[in-house]
């Protein structure tokens, strides 16, 4: 099980509903969550075989930033 860890602007309801509704979708993600509180609104995801420019491409199309945060 790999874990992703990104910067993203999801820091509103819409924008949380927007990545929700893409992330649920992905069979490959285990869990997900995201801090609301952080200044830098983390994404956190456990899966198995998926990549973290996968994740970007999915977020980017749903017109969310998303940056890996190392």
């Amino acid at each position: 099980m790999d874990v992703l860890v990104f910067r993203t602007n999801i820091n509103t309801d819409e924008r949380l509903h927007r990545a929700a509704c893409r992330l649920c979708k992905l069979r490959a993600i285990c869990r997900w969550s995201i801090d609301l509180e952080d200044v830098d609104c983390v994404l956190r995801i456990e899966a198995e075989a998926l990549t973290e420019a996968d994740v970007i491409r999915l977020l980017t199309r749903a017109g969310l930033q998303c940056d890996v945060l190392n």
